[in-house]
């Protein structure tokens, strides 16, 4: 995976898709494509419907901490950068970077996170916004806490 920019302004407004999520079902759609797009083998999926509570792991490539300060902000994704890149992003799941801005816009979202071959791992909660250094394996573990 890319390194996770923000979408220069001429990009973002041809790539606007209006996403919104709403319910439990699509939280873990978007969070399992975010798992695949980085490559991940294993991807483990918890959900408590009650609490609307949703845990998704995976051992994929993970983010840097760079990457981490920015994920959860509106347009912020690996995949894209110019509107040449549109047609390669088209083979992801997922590359307007909206999806864990509009699920962040609706819940607390907590992401912990190692980046394959580096050495830290690092936590984020994105309602605080603040990137702590974190101990974890490489790929990533993402918590949605509903409202």
């Amino acid at each position: 995976m890319g390194i996770i920019k923000r979408l220069p302004v001429s990009v973002r407004s041809t790539m606007r898709s209006g996403i919104l999520v709403f319910d439990l079902t699509r939280v873990v759609e978007e969070l399992v494509f975010n798992s695949l797009d980085a490559g991940a083998k294993k991807i483990s999926v918890y959900v408590a419907v009650g609490t609307c509570y949703v845990k998704v792991s995976d051992d994929g490539c993970g983010i840097s901490r760079d990457g981490l300060v920015l994920l959860g902000e509106r347009y912020v994704t690996s995949k894209v950068q110019h509107l040449a890149d549109m047609d390669v992003a088209s083979g992801n799941f997922g590359f307007r970077g909206e999806a864990l801005s509009s699920i962040a816009d609706v819940s607390v979202l907590d992401v912990l996170t190692k980046a394959r071959g580096r050495p830290n791992g690092y936590r984020k909660v994105m309602k605080v916004g603040i990137v702590h250094d974190f101990s974890i394996s490489a790929g990533i573990e993402v918590f949605v806490f509903g409202n």
